[in-house]
């Protein structure tokens, strides 16, 4: 049976996977560096821990941004484990 891999495990594995390649040798290369790169991102971004801290829960991605989860998402997670995106502050 094959082993599964953990969201952490292919994030540092496609990140490494990019390391190796190049933008300037040719397009296609360029493209999947790029590619990787977004993925990894894409997929840190949505791989979140909660923990319990003495203020409340807080949320931390693979890449260890991290925030408490507010008082209705909290609510929401004692009740119903739903665990909140961390998403970028969006900036008006």
């Amino acid at each position: 049976m094959p082993e599964r891999t953990s969201d952490e495990k292919l994030i540092a594995q496609a990140q490494g996977i990019a390391r190796r390649l190049t933008y300037n040798d040719d397009v296609p290369q360029a493209e999947a560096k790029h590619m990787l790169h977004e993925l990894s991102h894409r997929l840190g971004a949505k791989c979140v821990k909660v923990h319990r801290r003495r203020k409340g829960f807080q949320l931390v991605t693979a890449f260890g941004q991290s925030r408490y989860m507010t008082w209705r998402e909290a609510i929401l997670y004692r009740l119903f484990r739903v665990v909140p995106d961390i998403r970028p502050t969006e900036q008006a």
